[in-house]
Formats: C-alpha cells, sequence, structure tokens
C-alpha cells in the first residue's frame, strides 16, 4: 500500500477531498472501459498511481506527534524544518494560495519542494521563494 505524504493530501485538497478524487477517478476510468474511441481520463499524477498501481489502496503518513520539550533555551546551530511544518506555517500566515501559485509557476521547485520531506534552514532557494511570497523566511524555517 501506497503511504501518501500529509503535504500532497493538503495539495489536493485535504483528506476527504483526496479520497473523493480517488474515487471518482476509479469510477471514471470504469467507465471508460465501456467507451470506444475516447480519451482515457487523466488525473493528477498521484491519484492515477493510486488508482492504477495500488488499486485506490492508500495510507496517510500519521500526524506528527507533540514537538519534544528541550532543555536548552539555545536553537541548534544547525537543523531543517519539515516541509508539512512549512505548509503549515504558510497556512497560518495566510500564504499558502500564494505558495501554491509560486510553486506552480515554478515546476522545478514545486516538486524538489514537495519531495524533500524537509529543507535546511538556510536553503537559499527557500529564502529567495519565500521572500517573493511575502513571507518572513526565519519564522517559516524557524526550528521545529
Amino acid at each position: 500500500m501506497l503511504t501518501i505524504s500529509r503535504a500532497d493530501i493538503l495539495r489536493l485538497g485535504g483528506v476527504s477531498a483526496f479520497a473523493d478524487a480517488v474515487a471518482a477517478f476509479a469510477a471514471a476510468l470504469e467507465a471508460h472501459r465501456f467507451t470506444v474511441d475516447v480519451p482515457a481520463p487523466t488525473a493528477d499524477p498521484l491519484l492515477e498511481r493510486v488508482v492504477r498501481q495500488y488499486s485506490g489502496q492508500y495510507g496517510i503518513e500519521p500526524e506528527p506527534g507533540p514537538e519534544p520539550s528541550t532543555e536548552s533555551d539555545q536553537p541548534p546551530t544547525s537543523w531543517r524544518v519539515s516541509t508539512y511544518r512549512i505548509v503549515r506555517r504558510l497556512e497560518a500566515a495566510g500564504l499558502i494560495e500564494a505558495a501554491d501559485a509560486a510553486l506552480a509557476a515554478q515546476p522545478a521547485l514545486f516538486r524538489r519542494f514537495y519531495t524533500a520531506g524537509s529543507l535546511p534552514h538556510d536553503d537559499p532557494d527557500a529564502f529567495v521563494f519565500l521572500g517573493a511570497i511575502g513571507a518572513n523566511p526565519l519564522e517559516i524555517l524557524a526550528p521545529e
């Protein structure tokens, strides 16, 4: 069974919207079996993979647990920030639509962001991207 990242679930509208999209695409493929000279239906590549390769079966990565308490008040000198946390912080700042639009305009950056899993806190591309959409990179890339 395929495990879907929370970032992909959010990108496609949330848990229920993703489940509805999987069911709708599976139904469209089933209906297409009875057609002649009609192009096959298409969907987001992730939906196609879930339906075509995994028969609509998938799991969702678990919610991150509570943040561990740190004994030291000093932030680490180097850290990574999960893309899930970045998405959540952009949502809280009201910048998720701007981020999606900026990522959609740059397919290479879009793929790197949603497949990375986490970003270094000092990633120069992330700083440029976040600054371009009006986010504060130091807040968005703060330690988790």
